[in-house]
Parts: structure tokens; C-alpha cells; sequence
């Protein structure tokens, strides 16, 4: 969990997603401590079709996105005079169960009259954003899109990178993590979605860091990791004097998930060997 996005930041995030799924109701929009588990939401797609796998690996998939004005920050023109995209990555995720996935990465390069009319007609402002996809094998030889999020990079960029994984839970059900990494020292937020037996989505609450210790909280500034599989977290653990580079400490977490709820089972707090 990250703390809460600047205003400007928070908007143009929660603009930028437009797909809707069969789930649970995302978190509404004033909540903002939880903002990010409503992006993650927001991502998953309930009527792609499934496409050859030959064409995933090689071709751009047109998915739903936002308006140009309600996801860019960097200056951009009212028309969109041309756009690209690369598939730069497409990996398939460890096995989970029977299922199949596979994570790709799309580099998408877009031109734009300029912003600034005074540069003139044929100024031009480019942009450029990642977005990440998630496939599930469909059947054989086809896969279908499931969850994707598009995000601009580049010097107004506010992400540095957003990363998908699965794991599969004692019941046999499917958990999405996705990480979302701040550029800068700003550290990374995690947030899971829970798949039923039935296909539903639903958002997972982090029930875990309000069983935390009053003040424990607080101290962590950049983030939690916690493994998918295993379901153990690690954070640095920040003292009053620490530095923002070096945390004194660790904070180890081990976490069970209780319906839609990921809850603490133990901590424990150690010292960071790099100090």
C-alpha cells in the first residue's frame, strides 16, 4: 500500500481505466485509501474475445482506454495524427494449476498537434506510454486478454512500472497481484483481486495493516512486497532518524487469505543486514 496520491496524480489514475468486469463493485472513487485497489479493478476486461496466441505475441491489442485528456499529464494537442505500439515483452507466468498465463508488455508511441498553438500548425507533441497485459490460455493455441493498465512514461511519467503475477490459493482460486511502482524514491504499492470458482473478480482488502500494532503502520514509507504464493511480506521499517535510502529495520509479515480479506497470522521486526 502506498500512501495517498497527490490530487492531480489521483485523478488522472483513476481516469485512465475504462474496462468493466462481472465483480464486486469497485471501492468509489472518495475512498482514497483505497484508490490503487480500485485501479486494479478497473483493469480487468470481461468481453475480449479470445485471439490466436501467434498474433498476441506479435500484434497490439486495441483494449479499452480512457481519453487522451483524462490519462495524459504531458502536453498534448486536441488530435491524434498518428499512433504505434511495440509488443516489447510476452512471458508466460509460472504454472498455476491447469491454467495458463502470460504477462506482455506493449510500448505504444502516439503523435499529437501540438498543445501550444503559438509553436505553430505543424508542431507536433509525442507521447509515450507502457501498458501491461495479462493473457489467460483460453484453449489451445488461443488466449484471451484479462486485465491490462496503460500509463504514461517519459519525463511527466508518474509510474515507473506496473507488474501483474498469479498465484493459485488453497481453494484452488486464482489471486492477481499487481504491483505499481512510483518513479523516484516514491517505493510501490501492491493490490490483489481474487478470482471465485464462478469467474467473478473481487477486490481484496488489506485487512492485515490495521491488525498491525498501533504506530507500525506509520513506519512503513515505501511499500510492502508480499510473495503471492506464500503470502509473506517483507518493508522496510523505518526509526525517526533513518534516512530515506536505508531503513533500520524489517518488517516480516506472514498473512492468510480469509474470503476477500488478506489478514495477519504473525510479524515479527528485525534488523536490516544492510545497516
Amino acid at each position: 500500500m502506498l500512501r495517498a496520491l497527490p490530487a492531480v496524480m489521483l485523478a488522472a489514475l483513476l481516469a485512465s481505466a475504462v474496462a468493466r468486469v462481472d465483480a464486486q463493485v469497485p471501492p468509489p472513487p472518495e475512498d482514497t485509501r483505497q484508490s490503487m485497489l480500485r485501479e486494479a479493478m478497473l483493469g480487468l476486461l470481461s468481453a475480449q474475445a479470445a485471439v490466436p496466441e501467434a498474433r498476441a505475441r506479435h500484434d497490439c491489442l486495441d483494449l479499452p482506454v480512457g481519453p487522451p485528456n483524462d490519462r495524459l499529464l504531458g502536453p498534448h494537442g486536441d488530435s491524434l495524427i498518428s499512433a504505434r505500439c511495440d509488443v516489447a515483452s510476452y512471458q508466460a507466468l509460472p504454472s498455476v494449476g491447469p491454467a495458463r498465463w502470460i504477462a506482455a508488455l506493449y510500448r505504444w508511441t502516439s503523435v499529437f498537434t501540438a498543445e501550444d498553438t503559438a509553436r505553430g500548425p505543424a508542431a507536433r507533441d509525442t507521447v509515450t506510454e507502457d501498458e501491461a497485459v495479462l493473457f489467460e490460455a483460453s484453449q489451445p493455441g488461443q488466449v484471451r486478454a484479462v486485465w491490462h493498465t496503460r500509463f504514461e512514461t517519459g519525463s511527466y511519467a508518474i509510474w515507473r512500472s506496473v507488474t501483474p503475477e498469479i498465484a493459485l490459493t488453497r481453494e484452488s482460486t486464482t489471486l492477481l497481484s499487481v504491483m505499481s511502482c512510483l518513479n523516484g524514491t516514491g517505493g510501490c504499492g501492491q493490490e490483489f483481486l481474487h478470482r471465485h470458482s464462478d469467474g467473478r473478480w473481487f477486490p481484496v482488502r488489506q485487512a492485515w495493516l490495521d491488525q498491525l500494532p498501533a504506530g507500525f503502520r506509520a513506519r512503513l514509507l515505501h511499500g510492502v512486497r508480499i510473495d503471492a504464493n506464500t503470502l509473506r511480506g517483507e518493508a522496510g521499517f523505518y526509526a525517526d532518524r533513518d534516512a530515506n535510502c536505508c531503513p533500520s529495520q524489517r518488517l516480516v509479515v506472514d498473512l492468510v487469505l480469509r474470503g476477500d480479506s488478506l489478514a495477519l497470522v504473525r510479524h515479527a521486526v528485525v534488523q536490516n543486514p544492510d545497516r
